[in-house]
């Protein structure tokens, strides 16, 4: 418990630090304080106020103002005059009420001469009565002498001295709150002096008083001292002291002070150490270079000596002394390269040895050490030749730090951990290529770490990550220079192997020279010695070998620094391998893609946003090696690529059409790359050749027509295979036409065009699947063949019946989405005409009994959306208010079902976008509408959009269209049946927590109130919040608290739905109404109307209060008993 005089102190500072935000210039200081303490009981409150009210009834005396200035006067004037006669009450009244006054006192009010009278007075004071004075009024005396020496001639030493010192005197006072203000102001006081003789006046004054306690401070730097004795606290105070005012001191005394603190830092942690480690952080922060400089030696040697203990001094500690080093030699950098070059490695090694320390210790030291090297290591120190490297200073700088890290490794027990791998592998990366000059070494001793695991790399991934840093840096040939692979032939062992997995995945900017004159010879090396080998064993082991070698082909592709030169010579081993080795197939058509698309990607990069032919691609792996391609260098490689494109597209395209499906996917891509930078003269000349192989088109180059579906089907009963096979080899070469899309011109468009046409008329299954595919990649790569062919695709695609088979659906609806988007954007009468069209199809899918079914229709709803909302132009948006337009038409429908589909799409589209009820605003009221009409389908649609519209929209959102959700909801509170009245119940329950009870009250119409009143009940009766939340509640609260609404995924809508199967006199009423969708679509099956979906039981029944639980249940028994009663009369009838 605190004793009262500490409380005293802590309410007194409560007090200071509200009256510096609620007192102005203009401020009745009397009537503040009453207004804030007048029901207080406490005493130094009321002699607050009845001091605050006597200087009040002088100054009214006196015809003065009420203001600042005015008490300020007052209560100075009683002071100077009575300061004899006051008590301590009296004196922490009136100072306590100056401490609050001053700072509001307007600048200037108060005249240079009257500031310095002031401050003389209140040292004075200080020195006949400090004394007997409580701690909190000896802080108000200070307080109010810092802001005093503010109003003195801040350019005239003479005028501040006196004010300064006393302060610097009290910012070591033994009081810690007398001790914090007097610090405070002392700081406030060095912002406001410019930079003139006051400052160095000041400097020099602070220096002198920290050189009076150097005696002390050498006596506490032994370790034997203890510092937390009283007597010794004083120069801890004072170099807290220093850490503030610091950054102010002129140059001259920062040094010297720099110098002293030096002297006091010793290689092991005393009292003293972590103040002298802040202070020196504070110095670095905002001093200039010249401070440091000239004692750069002198700081790297006295950080670095305590940084080398490690463990034997404080983690914080050393921590910050690393720090230090690296803020020093970013100094250096900056202004002397000598010493920063001389004082590299011994920052490197002092750092470095913490990297063995605890987890926290190394995790941060390692981090210091990577931002040293990413920094450090720059270009003036990388552009090394090969004859300088063993004659510069900066490589001398180098290999002692290599040194430090060979030497790291070699002292490890073992594997070494993450920390000093990760540092060498910024090292290798950085480095670069003449790490093979400096980094030779430590590449060896990784591989020896390396065998230790018996090659067994998979459990040391840091390792891993390091010998890959130096294949990045070095590259293939120089690595495998150091540790070559090659094959024992007397003991058949190969050296090194362990290296290929690591190779395959770190090299990038190799050369295909290299690979074709050394990897390929070494891998048919090894499939040599494996036909020899009789033991099976090793027979495996060697073609697995040889495989390996085989597949670094990707790697070698990966950005090369030939390709120009050599692809050409590469493509005749390609075709080779695609001719006759199987295993090879994949690595051919991935490293042909990545080719390819690498090229492309740079020509894409400087398209527009490079003034220079030298930007390189942003790619993490490219930027490690160096590598940097330009855009001359990506066009002349897609000229070289292209040029060898028609011998490689045969034979992929041979060899796709003998492939099985799961091979044909990477196949397809590779020429698909291929044929996009081809001549479409070359692809639809091997297009064509495969038609004529496969038999697809006749003598004159059309399309066979083998009739319709009907003899289709014929033959399939007879047992045709021919038209199986047939079928099965359309299927194929609409992949290959498919992947061919891209780089396709007009001509070629229209041939596989016409060859999708005519799959779609002829064929079903596979191939039309495919060929809808197809289509919609002719639509998404080239735009103008949508424009140009848009009434021809659209009488095509809803000519076909609209499949079951969910994938084919799904093929089918891309295809629609692209064309609906594009009638949306066109914005022409006929178009839009034609966009009903498709929209009916998406909508009377919504009908369908199978859930898969229908998620298609909700996903491609979800598309269209979002690619009309997701642009910021104004057409975009027009766009997309169009679509919800359009929808919205459907409203005024006569029948049902297509009501209650169109609420469905709705309540999808504002699940997952919100934003629609205020950018579309009658689409809420409209919807409300429908609640006037009584089908059973459309009501309980609406309920649904209503529940989402008040769980997704924010309440100030919501609040525009409360009253026609409650006018046009409410009236269906009564009806019991078909859960109508807990719906009600839930949105309602939702739109209170949101808005509040009182604004549901105000706008409930007379007839309802009390159903609101007992659901507010019912609420207040809960248990806990939590207890009370069923599932729509945590649902709501989710969507609410979600910062974006558009990442919820819309299954959980569709979650809450189930099929609801009408009843047959309500399906034959719906069979008489007409339907409305009957527009160039067929008219869906009579049973699917009796399908749409609604809340799950399960959470209406939760949402029901208790009453209407029992009642169900007492339904429920009577049920049971009347059956029973039947079935015993039917019995005794018999």
């Amino acid at each position: 418990m605190k004793n009262p005089n500490a409380m005293e102190e802590d309410e007194i500072t409560e007090e200071e630090k509200q009256a510096d935000t609620i007192f102005t210039e203009k401020s009745d200081i009397c009537k503040s304080l009453m207004d804030r303490y007048s029901k207080s009981s406490a005493p130094q409150h009321r002699h607050l106020i009845a001091t605050a009210a006597a200087v009040r009834s002088i100054i009214t005396a006196e015809d003065l103002p009420l203001t600042p200035v005015s008490y300020f006067a007052a209560v100075f004037t009683t002071i100077t005059n009575s300061s004899e006669a006051l008590d301590a009450t009296e004196i922490a009244a009136l100072f306590t009420l100056l401490s609050m006054v001053l700072p509001a006192v307007p600048a200037q009010a108060i005249t240079h001469p009257k500031a310095a009278e002031a401050v003389s007075v209140l040292v004075e004071l200080l020195q006949n009565r400090g004394e007997a004075m409580a701690a909190s009024s000896f802080r108000a005396v200070v307080k109010c002498l810092g802001v005093l020496v503010g109003f003195c001639d801040l350019e005239d030493w003479d005028s501040v001295k006196l004010g300064f010192k006393t302060l610097l005197k009290f910012s070591v006072d033994k009081r810690p709150k007398v001790r914090k203000c007097a610090q405070v102001c002392l700081e406030r006081i060095f912002q406001s002096f410019q930079p003139s003789t006051v400052t160095k006046k000041a400097s020099k004054f602070v220096f002198s008083f920290f050189k009076s306690n150097m005696p002390l401070a050498v006596r506490l730097n032994s370790s034997t001292v203890d510092g937390s004795k009283p007597e010794n606290l004083e120069i801890i105070h004072m170099l807290g002291v220093l850490k503030l005012i610091v950054p102010y001191l002129s140059v001259k005394v920062s040094l010297k002070l720099l110098l002293e603190l030096l002297k006091l830092m010793n290689a092991q942690f005393s009292s003293l150490t972590r103040h002298i480690l802040k202070i020196i952080e504070a110095l670095f922060e905002t001093s200039r270079v010249e401070i440091i400089i000239p004692e750069a030696d002198n700081i790297i040697s006295s950080l670095s000596s305590y940084v080398l203990l490690g463990e034997k001094n404080p983690a914080d500690t050393v921590i910050c002394g690393a720090t230090l080093l690296r803020v020093t030699l970013d100094k250096l950098d900056d202004g002397d390269r000598s010493s920063w070059i001389r004082n590299l490695p011994l920052v490197f090694r002092s750092v470095a040895g913490l990297l063995t320390s605890e987890a926290s210790t190394a995790s941060q030291a390692s981090t210091i050490l990577k931002e040293l090297v990413k920094h450090h290591m720059d270009q003036r120190i990388l552009l090394i030749s090969e004859r300088m490297a063993l004659e510069s200073t900066e490589s001398s700088a180098i290999k002692s730090i290599c040194a430090v890290f060979e030497n790291a490794l070699s002292t490890c027990d073992g594997i070494p951990n993450e920390h000093i791998l990760d540092v060498i592998s910024v090292l290798f990366l950085k480095l670069g290529e003449i790490s093979y000059f400096f980094m030779k070494d430590i590449v060896l001793k990784l591989a020896d770490l390396t065998s230790l695991s018996n090659g067994d790399i998979s459990n040391t991934r840091h390792l891993q990550e390091c010998i890959g840093a130096a294949v990045t840096a070095l590259g293939p040939e120089k690595m495998l220079t150091l540790l070559p692979i090659s094959l024992d032939t007397e003991n058949l062992t190969c050296p090194n192997i362990w290296l290929v997995p690591i190779l395959n995945k770190y090299v990038v900017g190799a050369s295909l020279r290299y690979f074709m004159e050394h990897i390929i010879p070494l891998a048919e090396s090894f499939e040599w010695a494996s036909h020899k080998v009789k033991k099976s064993v090793i027979q495996e082991d060697l073609q697995a070998h040889a495989h390996g070698l085989w597949g670094l082909l990707p790697a070698f592709c990966r950005y090369p620094i030939d390709t120009c030169e050599r692809f050409r010579y590469l493509t005749k081993h390609l075709i080779s391998f695609l001719k006759k080795d199987s295993l090879m197939h994949e690595s051919i058509a991935i490293s042909l893609q990545a080719l390819v698309s690498q090229n492309k990607s740079i020509l894409r990069s400087n398209e527009g946003d490079c003034e220079s032919n030298t930007c390189s691609i942003k790619d993490s792996m490219m930027q490690s090696s160096g590598v940097a391609y330009s855009k001359k260098t990506a066009t002349k490689n897609i000229r070289a690529l292209a040029s060898c494109s028609m011998e490689l597209l045969e034979a992929l395209t041979d060899l796709f059409f003998s492939s099985p499906p799961e091979k044909r996917l990477y196949l397809k891509d590779a020429i698909g790359c291929l044929s996009s930078i081809s001549d479409s003269s070359i692809t639809k000349r091997i297009l064509i050749s495969s038609f004529e192989k496969l038999d697809l088109i006749n003598g004159v180059g059309e399309f066979d027509n083998e009739g319709n579906h009907t003899h289709a089907s014929i033959d399939q009963e007879q047992g045709d295979s021919s038209t199986t096979e047939k079928d099965m080899r359309r299927c194929v070469t609409m992949e290959l036409a498919s992947s061919l899309v891209e780089g396709a011109n007009e001509d070629l468009i229209d041939m596989i065009y016409k060859f999708i046409r005519h799959t779609l008329l002829t064929a079903d299954g596979e191939s039309q699947c495919e060929a809808y595919y197809a289509l919609s990649r002719v639509l998404e790569e080239h735009s103008w063949f949508c424009s140009s062919q848009f009434k021809e695709l659209l009488e095509l695609l809803l000519g076909l019946k609209s499949p079951e088979n969910i994938a084919l659906l799904r093929s089918r609806f891309t295809c629609l989405r692209i064309l609906l988007v594009h009638a949306l954007k066109v914005c022409l009468e006929e178009e839009n005409t034609k966009a009903f069209l498709i929209l009916n199809e998406i909508i009377l899918t919504l009908k369908n009994p199978k859930e898969e079914v229908r998620k298609v229709a909700y996903d491609i709803l979800l598309l269209i959306s979002s690619s009309l909302g997701n642009s910021s132009s104004l057409s975009s948006e027009a766009c997309h208010q169009k679509l919800i337009s359009m929808i919205m038409g459907y409203l005024s429908g006569s029948s049902p079902h297509i009501k209650s589909g169109a609420v469905s799409v709705l309540s999808v589209l504002v699940y997952k976008d919100a934003d629609i009820c205020t950018s579309v605003p009658e689409l809420v009221p409209s919807v409300l509408a429908l609640l006037q009409g009584k089908a059973v389908e459309v009501v309980k649609a609406v309920l649904g959009f209503v529940k989402v519209v008040v769980s997704c929209l924010q309440a100030k959102d919501l609040q525009s269209f409360l009253t026609d959700i409650l006018n046009d909801v409410l009236p269906w509170s009564p009806v019991s049946r078909n859960h109508f009245r807990s719906k009600v119940t839930v949105i309602l329950e939702i739109v209170i927590r949101k808005c509040g009870s009182a604004a549901i009250k105000s706008l409930t119409p007379e007839k309802y109130k009390g159903f609101v009143k007992t659901v507010l009940e019912n609420r207040h009766s809960k248990g806990s919040s939590k207890e009370a939340k069923g599932p729509d509640d945590d649902m709501e609260e989710k969507r609410t608290n979600s910062s974006s609404r558009g990442s919820t995924d819309y299954t959980t809508l569709r979650r809450e739905h189930k099929n609801m199967s009408l009843s047959p006199g309500k399906r034959k009423r719906e069979k008489q109404q007409p339907n409305d969708m009957d527009i160039g679509t067929k008219r869906v099956k009579k049973d699917t109307h009796s399908y749409f979906l609604n809340h799950e039981k399960q959470t209406e029944a939760q949402a029901r209060g208790g009453r209407v639980k029992k009642k169900d249940m007492k339904r429920s028994w009577r049920r049971e008993e009347r059956k029973k009663i039947r079935k015993k009369q039917k019995k005794t009838n018999k």
